[in-house]
């Protein structure tokens, strides 16, 4: 068991499970919550943003990150919509400098969201290969203009049933040593993980550095605390890496009221983190 300062851990909540019926409310839910950070839904930016950003000023608590938010796909395979992923990651990324968010979140390619799919392999030895090249042609410019904003351009590896492609994360950790981007990096997440990675541990130790934000849910993907997902194993992975960042709650639901279950939850993750 670790000691002193690296016991600690800073933990953020998503915006949209937190109570109250303004975003003021919500932030200040947060704050009473024991969070140390809110996080927000980029696909839902139009929602609350004219609203936050008159609330900003009052806030208890600091931005940690957007997740999603942009339009199309980098791996579309028409030049026109990935142009339009471009330009949206700059709308996005003004937005985020703006609010003061430290990093943005991005699965480069969700099934939901984009029917075109890559299927060809073309000159490359498989489709993978060929997405990621493609991948690497657009990221140098996106992680540039990100350092330009003081922000963190994050690929976000998820599960098989949400994308066909970049589902691990010592892929991602390949795609990054490759780019060798200081503004490029890795958003890790539990919930995909113990889908995806025969060993979380394993998978986050060949990540190392190249991991700057951590998303948490349940097995059922409700707020960490009432299901069967042990951090621990992952969590001594983070302290032997060094990791100091947030760690952000991201539940699609949670698994009662939010004023009972989410107070536990930042509990049972910092009793958790000084376990690991």
């Amino acid at each position: 068991m670790s000691t002193g300062a690296e016991d600690e851990c800073k933990i953020s909540c998503r915006l949209e499970v937190l109570p109250g019926e303004r975003v003021i409310d919500k932030l200040t839910s947060a704050k009473v919550f024991g969070f140390d950070a809110v996080s927000l839904p980029g696909r839902f930016l139009n929602s609350y943003l004219d609203e936050l950003r008159k609330c900003l000023g009052d806030s208890p608590l600091p931005l940690a990150s957007m997740s999603l938010g942009f339009s199309g796909s980098l791996l579309s395979p028409h030049e026109s919509i990935r142009k339009r992923c471009r330009d949206s990651f700059m709308k996005l990324f003004d937005i985020c400098a703006e609010l003061g968010v430290g990093c943005v979140n991005a699965p480069p390619v969700l099934i939901q969201d984009n029917p075109a799919r890559i299927t060809e392999a073309g000159t490359y030895g498989s489709v993978t290969e060929a997405q990621d090249a493609l991948l690497l042609e657009q990221l140098p410019a996106l992680g540039d203009q990100a350092q330009k904003r003081g922000l963190l351009f994050l690929l976000e590896p998820v599960n098989q049933y949400e994308s066909e492609y970049l589902n691990t994360v010592p892929h991602a950790a390949k795609l990054c040593e490759t780019l060798d981007h200081d503004y490029i990096g890795i958003t890790c997440d539990f919930f995909h993980m113990q889908i995806e990675e025969l060993s979380i541990p394993q998978s986050l130790s060949k990540a190392g550095k190249r991991i700057k934000h951590v998303h948490v849910a349940e097995n059922t993907r409700v707020e960490p605390g009432p299901g069967s997902l042990n951090f621990v194993p992952g969590f001594q992975t983070l302290k032997k890496i060094g990791y100091n960042r947030i760690i952000e709650l991201e539940p699609r639901k949670l698994s009662g009221p939010a004023e009972k279950v989410l107070p536990k939850s930042v509990e049972y993750l910092r009793r958790l983190w000084k376990l690991a």
